[in-house]
């Protein structure tokens, strides 16, 4: 209830008919609804919180900031829609979205060929922002994530014998492709890699492949619904083996949704609670007062994705390709999840932590 009644008064910050010609537009793309619906509740959620921190502090050069959100369910298509409306709307300087690797991708040449810019604060595909120089994005690539975890299994955690479980679509094949290759240049042996159809939520036929390899980890390149379904299948089929993934399964949801079958799940972030920056500490404590429940790694990026937009148009002015070249010269932005800086592909550099699944809630990893 806390977070409904939080969720209507800045839903009042949305656009409406009365507003001001001069107010500064940016488009939310995300999933409202569907199986994806709880990271595009995180990205609502966040975008309207930097919306309320960007007016309250005056706007953006005097000029209220205002948002216009739109529910691509992660789909390609529904993106590609969405995306339209948005290049045809002269109002709209620039965009947040989408989600997933797939729709951000497919979306992608609309905005690009439209000049507008799209930044992503969780699409992780390398190819993204390949896509055009309009094609930006807040948070890591595969090629960063996927390494970063092998070598954590590897080098750190001592697993030889590991099993992949990955979703078959653009994210899961590639997430999946360099933790694997990335593992076995390590020397571990790769004994299964298993993928499934989205939707699919019987994985009684793929553990039972995993179970015959006998891993001693078995890396899940999924999203954290598939994640509580599989955990949960692995426990009742009695495989018992370490399991890891990237940063989308760190959700509350999968905790409780698969319990204990994910207790010492680990998985890494480039948002932590704990940080003492001021501005990530604020953000934290604002996140959490205001919706009753503590952020998410994909809350954090979208409110940076925000901000950085607004510190773009504060530079640049209301004209789509200053914007574009005031973000690509962004250097030294602080943000939520830590300095900004944009290489020469618009991908940001950044650190991971690593976290784990303890006494039933996400925590820093012990090891």
């Amino acid at each position: 209830m806390r977070m409904i009644a939080a969720l209507a008064t800045l839903a009042a910050l949305v656009v409406s008919p009365a507003l001001a010609a001069s107010d500064v537009y940016i488009g939310v793309s995300a999933p409202l609804t569907g199986d994806n619906a709880e990271y595009g509740n995180y990205f609502k959620t966040a975008a309207l919180l930097a919306q309320k921190t960007i007016n309250d502090r005056g706007g953006i050069k005097g000029q209220k900031l205002q948002l216009l959100i739109e529910d691509s369910k992660a789909d390609p298509k529904e993106a590609i829609l969405i995306a339209q409306k948005f290049v045809s709307d002269p109002r709209v300087l620039a965009v947040v979205g989408d989600f997933n690797s797939s729709a951000s991708m497919a979306a992608a040449e609309i905005y690009n060929d439209g000049g507008l810019v799209q930044i992503s604060p969780t699409a992780s595909h390398p190819d993204f922002t390949k896509k055009g120089e309009y094609i930006f994005r807040a948070g890591t690539t595969q090629s960063m994530e996927g390494a970063f975890l092998a070598r954590w299994a590897v080098r750190d955690l001592g697993h030889k014998k590991i099993g992949t479980i990955y979703v078959n679509n653009d994210w899961g094949l590639v997430a999946n492709k360099v933790f694997a290759e990335t593992a076995k240049q390590l020397g571990a042996d790769v004994v299964n890699q298993e993928s499934f159809i989205p939707g699919d939520k019987d994985f009684t036929a793929i553990v039972t492949k995993i179970m015959d390899a006998k891993p001693d980890m078995v890396f899940l390149a999924v999203q954290w619904a598939d994640a509580a379904l599989i955990a949960t299948q692995m426990k009742s089929l009695g495989l018992k083996t370490d399991l890891m993934g990237p940063g989308s399964l760190s959700t509350e949801n999968l905790v409780k949704n698969a319990g204990d079958a994910v207790e010492g799940i680990r998985a890494n972030a480039i948002y932590f609670a704990g940080d003492t920056r001021s501005v990530s500490a604020d953000y934290t404590k604002a996140y959490a007062a205001t919706y009753g429940r503590p952020p998410h790694d994909h809350s954090a990026l979208t409110y940076d994705a925000v901000m950085l937009l607004a510190n773009a148009i504060e530079r640049g002015g209301v004209d789509r390709k200053a914007i574009r070249d005031a973000l690509a010269a962004t250097d030294g932005f602080e943000g939520v999840t830590g300095k900004f800086r944009f290489d020469a592909d618009r991908n940001p550099v950044k650190d991971f932590s690593k976290i784990m699944v303890k006494n039933g809630k996400w925590q820093m990893a012990d090891k």
